[in-house]
């Protein structure tokens, strides 16, 4: 009978039960710097600006024959200031009728001036946070971050959904890499890799991707611009990354448009007296979906020509952006250091600083395009 009276109460459901409408659902964060006037009496020397956007449930529920809310009719940008994040969202509470809620955070925005700052002070709230979704992504912002949440393109039900799915797609189409905020905390304190993010900035009601930022542990250090990024993601992601233009083989006026389709990436360290050489064999396969000549690429001495010619681009194009990394920014964004780890445990157990190794490292690169189809001929 003991045993009867006490089962309900453990099979009692729903007891912290809580109604959709009595939380204050928060889609995505952008966190800025705040200016602090002279004279304002504050001990602290930088506080932050913690901007909130929180979806409005009774405006995106529309009833039966209602257009549901689009863009500022579905959402609430609120901000508040604190020392810290944790000081921040204290602050932020106090202005909702109801609790905060971050387990549906869909992204992050960071300001630059944050990001070359130093991140890991503030992304630690988030490591610890229970609720905070670790695959949400994180994103650096060229100018202010809660601009980027004031930005509300016309297609745009809620902003923090509509970055989300713009990553989401840019990353099946393999011309972005996957970096949730989960991936960019490992690499930050990896000492093998050195991590990077997507940056955006917002230009009135449209946001802009604008390439990648590289960081050096958790400090920002440079930028990789768009037309650098897909070298990037070829070498180091493995993904296909986007399309080619070069120069026409007859024509130096016209342009050829080759579409990367399939990539097969090879990296292998090897340890010289020295330093360390990673040769780098890759194998591209493409399409030509656009052509601005009447040069006749089914002649073949023409169409190997063309092969040679995209494979000679790719590799200065990936040479290029290998040195200024190595050279200017001092970041194994490459992962190169991982490699050695992987294939040479014993070398690696014997570097002290891998950062003064990656400054000498060498790279070779060897790169084989195949073109399958020229427009629309097998």
């Amino acid at each position: 009978l003991l045993i009867i009276l006490i089962l309900p109460v453990i099979l009692t459901g729903c007891w912290d039960l809580q109604d959709i409408d009595q939380r204050a659902i928060v889609i995505a964060i952008a966190i800025d710097f705040e200016d602090i006037t002279p004279g304002s009496g504050n001990i602290y020397e930088q506080m932050i600006k913690l901007t909130a956007q929180l979806a409005i449930p009774q405006k995106l529920g529309a009833g039966a024959g209602q257009a549901p809310g689009m863009g500022e009719e579905s959402v609430w940008n609120v901000s508040a200031v604190g020392r810290n994040i944790s000081m921040a969202l204290v602050n932020l509470q106090q202005k909702l009728q109801n609790e905060i809620f971050l387990a549906h955070v869909r992204v992050v925005v960071i300001s630059e001036d944050i990001a070359r700052d130093g991140i890991n002070r503030y992304m630690n709230f988030f490591k610890n946070n229970t609720e905070f979704r670790r695959l949400s992504y994180f994103v650096i912002s060229e100018g202010k971050a809660e601009d980027v949440l004031k930005s509300f393109p016309k297609t745009a039900t809620i902003q923090g959904m509509f970055l989300s799915q713009m990553i989401d797609n840019e990353v099946m189409r393999q011309t972005m890499p996957d970096i949730p905020f989960i991936e960019f905390t490992i690499r930050s304190v990896n000492k093998g890799i050195d991590p990077v993010a997507v940056m955006v900035n917002s230009l009135g009601d449209v946001i802009k991707y604008s390439g990648l930022a590289v960081f050096r542990g958790d400090r920002m250090v440079g930028k990789l611009e768009k037309e650098e990024d897909w070298n990037f993601i070829q070498l180091a992601e493995n993904y296909t990354g986007g399309i080619e233009v070069i120069r026409d083989v007859r024509s130096e006026l016209g342009r050829i448009t080759i579409l990367f389709t399939n990539i097969d990436t090879h990296i292998k360290p090897v340890k010289k007296e020295k330093n360390f050489l990673f040769k780098s064999d890759i194998s591209l396969e493409g399409i030509l979906i656009s052509q601005e000549s009447d040069t006749d690429y089914d002649n073949d001495i023409l169409f190997r020509e063309m092969e040679k010619r995209i494979a000679n681009e790719v590799k200065r194009e990936m040479e290029a952006v290998f040195y200024k990394v190595q050279h200017q920014y001092d970041a194994d964004i490459f992962g190169f250091g991982e490699r050695v780890q992987a294939h040479l445990p014993s070398e690696w157990n014997k570097v002290k600083n891998w950062r003064e190794e990656f400054k000498k490292l060498e790279i070779e690169i060897s790169v084989e395009v195949k073109i399958r189809r020229v427009g629309m001929h097998m």
